[in-house]
């Protein structure tokens, strides 16, 4: 009987994707280094070098991993599958992951920054971002765009300016927070922009805060964000 083949091309790149990961979770990113990840992962030089050209490519790849781990840990709205929450939904999940709980993956924000200092001079970095938020955009306005027609929205909006909207105060307030924990308090600000938010969405003041207020109960009742996945780099509606 013929066992299957190892594929150990993709293994050595996992145990280097993991160790540099796990460097800049334990160290920082400013410590991230092929010696470190040399030492992490036992391999030789001539090894890493082999599955990845530069410490740059290695930083690809862990920003991949990454994004996938939030989409996992990120979940879906009370549960929902992917495409039965509408854009709406969707708003106040993330609103809520990112205002309310823990970050899903703290290490990310180090390395997007990372990136976004990079841009001027590192076109696949401003590549890796640009396709990350547009797919972002794009799912997320999708989403919109069937509510604010089901809705019938009174303040006539496009769907993608509304989506590119969310999109800023999810990554303004994430900045502000990962620079001062305590630069706001958390359930203001949420209730502030799910109002403003809110009110391009024909969703009256009062069903707003209830939602909010429900949501908030289920994750203290529950303990734990959602446990459902969704695969990275690929975008349902309404979602990042």
């Amino acid at each position: 009987m013929n066992m299957p083949r190892v594929d150990v091309r993709s293994i050595r790149r996992e145990q280097v994707i993991e160790a540099a990961a796990s460097i800049i979770a334990e160290q920082g990113i400013q410590n991230l280094s092929l010696s470190e990840i040399e030492n992490k992962t036992g391999m030789s030089r001539g090894q890493l070098t082999y599955y990845f050209r530069a410490k740059e490519d290695i930083l690809l790849a862990v920003f991949d991993r990454l994004v996938e781990r939030i989409h996992q840990r990120i979940g879906t709205p009370e549960g929902q599958p992917c495409d039965q929450a509408g854009g709406w939904e969707w708003v106040q999940h993330l609103m809520h992951k990112l205002l309310v709980q823990p970050p899903a993956i703290p290490e990310f924000g180090c390395l997007q920054y990372t990136f976004l200092s990079q841009i001027g001079h590192r076109e696949d970095f401003r590549k890796r971002l640009a396709t990350l938020y547009g797919e972002w955009r794009s799912a997320m306005a999708q989403g919109l765009a069937e509510d604010l027609t089901r809705r019938r929205a009174r303040v006539p909006v496009a769907p993608r300016a509304l989506a590119t909207v969310v999109q800023a105060m999810l990554h303004g307030l994430g900045m502000q927070r990962a620079a001062d924990p305590d630069a706001f308090e958390a359930q203001e600000v949420l209730d502030l922009c799910l109002d403003m938010l809110g009110t391009y969405l024909g969703v009256k003041s009062g069903a707003r805060k209830k939602r909010v207020t429900v949501a908030n109960k289920r994750t203290v009742s529950n303990g734990s964000p959602s446990a459902a996945h969704v695969p990275a780099h690929r975008p349902q509606r309404g979602k990042p």
